[in-house]
């Protein structure tokens, strides 16, 4: 991404996250363009919020120059979930 800096919110509980809005709409004042918020939830993106589960964590490579967010296509990580749950 280029130096870009992508906050990571972590949540005990599904909440609203003031800092998360804060941020997000003052990009010029930030520099931020994307957040990844940790916690109760299901995988989901609204605009540059990207939610996942708690137990996703492990993924994460915490090296920070080589950390980049690709496009994820939802419905399909959706669609995946479900069929494996029907098994």
């Amino acid at each position: 991404m280029g130096g870009e800096c992508v906050p990571l919110e972590v949540k005990a509980k599904t909440a609203q996250a003031k800092s998360v809005k804060t941020v997000l709409s003052h990009p010029e004042k930030y520099n931020v363009k994307h957040i990844i918020k940790f916690g109760d939830y299901n995988i989901g993106r609204d605009g540059q919020l990207l939610t996942l589960p708690n137990y996703m964590q492990f993924l994460l490579d915490l090296e920070p120059e080589e950390i980049v967010l690709e496009p994820i296509d939802v419905d399909a990580v959706n669609a995946l979930a479900s069929e494996i749950i029907k098994e």
